[in-house]
């Protein structure tokens, strides 16, 4: 992602939407026994709670909403990337009003269908282009989900190096492999990618065949796996597919080293030099332009021509809404102009600030950038697959592609056989492993903050030894439920991609800059847009008053005396690695942070899986005034 200022003073935010998250959420009293008490409402707010699917929402997209909807007391969770996490808070009779996911597949939701609002004969399902809301229509009909604009994944080429050493910018499958074999032969590697990565292993299967995967075969296999009609891979579609990447590993010089590379090396050897071609998305082209003034372009998928080359795309995120509650006019409306804003021509543009994403609406326009020009005939002719990106989809195509790479899977023929039959197994992680006895509610109070997140930070700070802990609230992504637990729904509680660790050492006047700025921070993934994305605290208390502008400190305190601004603590924050603890720690003049340490659901599993223990009970660690 491409580094934008994030650091500022002060930022304007309308009072009206600063309101707190006062009063007991519908799945509360799911949650079990709380330690703290809950208030009243003292406005007449209406309240919609939002699962956001990554922190980058919390870039600008949630201020935005709170700015559009002065109206609204919303209240923003950072969800688990998969529709998974909204069964699990279906399980518990808790469902957010709206919901959001990047990793989709209508097979993994149609276990949701029946809780999820039908927008199939609203005014907003109709802004889409038909042939792409084909690929969330349900056989009756049905639309509960719908994209945003869509993130481009293909081959991205350094234009200038293809230059330099006079080999020829590839058009089809064959001249991209005399390419590969170019660059090979003057040592440099043709053709890299992450093949640690899931993602990686799934879109590159999928991207390497886009003409068998969107014939009418291919089509009408996919509608019956989405459906649940069909639980195996359909040989006629998807032998041929392993075939196209048996011979792709082979013409461009695959094996077990590349099944081990992590999501950042192959753009190093890119930015190096030492690559000529990774497979990444708009947004790579954006943050790894070559050495630094190379041309750089994002090329489709090869196919055996030119006409059967094709991008793969996939959705920023997905949008639906829960049925609770819709059965009531007004909010029904609400929540429809909600999602409206989420995905108009507005919203968009709070999500494709790079210029590298192309929509699914009839109503929106999106500008590109110039490294993407060559995209434009492919947008006009809708080549744009979007991928099957089930949570099986994701899990089995690395297990499958990562056997190829190693040479334990040697023919097209067993790599069918053997993703069949991980299709035909059972999901592992579904036993019960921890008891949770007491819940604690993820609402926020003025009185008492978010108990559910302070009992996880308490957790946190008693396991790894730090004096203070630090972290948004939202990163606990719903109440804390009393029960059992599987490994799996365990991690749901705060399990995410942006939640890194920081271990520090910091003065209590660092920490007091460091709160200061932590409030007053804007477009970046760790500001504050409203009281559901205030920050909790461990070890430490935070006396904090709301004014039309934002958030201002007043005092932090340890069991009620000031904190010493001249002793130095261990200092633990969660955040977002890039985004957030390095600009802010390079504002402090911070230069060692050990960002190595467990992340938050490790913990959760440390306590309550490997102990056999409970967890940390809350503490009120805030004054909101």
């Amino acid at each position: 992602m491409k580094k934008r200022t994030c650091l500022f003073l002060s930022f304007l935010m309308a009072a009206a939407a600063l309101a707190g998250c006062a009063g007991q959420s519908a799945g509360s009293a799911a949650a079990g026994e709380s330690s703290a008490p809950q208030t009243e409402k003292t406005d007449q707010k209406e309240k919609v709670v939002v699962a956001c699917w990554g922190n980058q929402m919390l870039d600008s997209y949630t201020q935005y909403l709170c700015d559009l909807f002065p109206q609204v007391e919303f209240e923003f969770v950072l969800a688990t990337n998969s529709t998974d996490y909204y069964r699990f808070r279906q399980d518990h009779d808790d469902m957010p009003d709206i919901l959001t996911v990047r990793r989709f597949a209508l097979k993994d939701a149609v276990l949701l269908k029946e809780y999820l609002y039908d927008l199939s004969n609203t005014e907003l399902a109709n802004t889409y282009y038909g042939s792409y809301l084909d690929s969330y229509t349900y056989d009756d009909g049905t639309v509960n989900w719908l994209p945003t604009c869509a993130e481009v994944d293909g081959i991205i080429i350094n234009k200038t190096l293809f230059d330099e050493y006079n080999v020829p910018v590839p058009t089809d499958y064959a001249s991209f492999v005399a390419a590969c074999e170019a660059f090979e032969a003057a040592g440099i590697r043709g053709f890299v990618s992450d093949f640690s990565a899931d993602y990686t292993c799934m879109e590159v299967l999928q991207g390497a065949s886009i003409p068998m995967l969107q014939s009418i075969e291919g089509r009408r296999w996919r509608q019956q796996y989405e459906s649940g009609a069909t639980q195996e891979l359909s040989e006629e579609v998807w032998l041929p597919v392993f075939e196209n990447f048996f011979d792709f590993a082979d013409k461009v010089g695959l094996g077990a080293e590349d099944a081990t590379y992590p999501n950042r090396t192959p753009k190093e050897m890119f930015t190096a030099g030492t690559a000529a071609m990774f497979r990444g998305t708009g947004a790579d082209v954006i943050s790894f332009p070559g050495r630094g003034q190379d041309e750089v372009l994002l090329l489709p998928y090869f196919g055996q021509s030119e006409q059967d080359n094709w991008y793969l795309t996939y959705p920023t995120f997905q949008i639906a809404a829960s049925n609770k509650g819709m059965d009531d006019p007004e909010r029904e409306a609400l929540i429809l102009d909600i999602m409206t804003a989420m995905v108009n021509q507005q919203g968009q543009d709070h999500i494709s600030y790079g210029k590298n994403m192309v929509p699914y609406k009839k109503d929106v326009t999106l500008e590109l950038m110039p490294e993407m020009d060559n995209l434009k005939p492919y947008v006009e002719q809708n080549k744009l697959y979007i991928r099957l990106a089930s949570n099986e989809m994701f899990r089995i195509s690395k297990d499958v592609v990562q056997m190829i790479l190693n040479g334990e899977v040697t023919t097209p023929e067993q790599a069918l056989a053997v993703f069949n039959q991980e299709l035909a197994g059972e999901e592992p992680g579904t036993e019960i492993v921890a008891r949770i006895d007491t819940g604690y509610s993820n609402d926020f109070t003025p009185e008492h903050g978010n108990q559910a997140a302070s009992a996880v930070a308490n957790t946190i700070r008693a396991l790894s030894g730090a004096d203070l802990v630090f972290m948004q609230s939202c990163y606990v992504a719903s109440d804390i439920y009393a029960g059992e637990y599987s490994q799996k729904d365990l991690g749901y509680l705060a399990k995410n991609d942006g939640g890194w660790p920081g271990l520090m050492e910091l003065t209590g006047d660092q920490i007091y800059t460091l709160v200061e700025t932590t409030l007053s921070m804007t477009g970046n993934r760790g500001a504050v847009c409203n009281d559901s994305t205030l920050y909790v605290s461990s070890g430490f208390e935070m006396d904090i008053t709301k004014t039309g502008d934002g958030y201002t400190l007043n005092a932090l305190t340890m069991d009620g005396k000031e904190l010493d601004r001249n002793k130095t603590y261990s200092f633990l924050i969660y955040g977002e690695r890039d985004w957030y603890m390095s600009e802010v720690m390079e504002e402090m003049g911070v230069s060692e942070v050990d960002s190595t340490g467990p992340k938050a659901e490790d913990y959760l599993t440390q306590r309550l899986v490997e102990q056999g223990g409970q967890l940390e009970p809350p503490t009120d660690y805030m004054i909101l005034r």
